[in-house]
């Protein structure tokens, strides 16, 4: 992914999350429990949240093409929990 996240790196920035530290964060991201990989994209400026509901196997190629169909408006948001910021701060 880091070739990806470089060729981005000018309009995105990557974060990992470990579902298994942090379970509460399947929710939000719009991916259902029990994921043992997902894939989910969230604009921080708005809170957008744009999970990957595709069957592929997540490859640099697909997470690719996955990013583009979000910015070719492909993809629709879901209602987000963090519409308005974060909450804890």
């Amino acid at each position: 992914m880091r070739p990806l996240a470089k060729k981005y790196a000018e309009f995105l920035h990557f974060t990992l999350t470990d579902v298994n530290e942090y379970p509460e964060m399947l929710k939000l991201l719009g991916l259902k429990e029990g994921f043992k990989t997902g894939l989910s994209l969230q604009n921080p400026n708005n809170g957008d949240v744009f999970p990957y509901r595709g069957k592929k196997k997540i490859t640099d190629k697909v997470v690719e093409q996955f990013l583009e169909d979000v910015i070719d408006g492909k993809v629709k948001a879901l209602e987000s929990k963090l519409k308005g910021g974060h909450d804890e701060l």
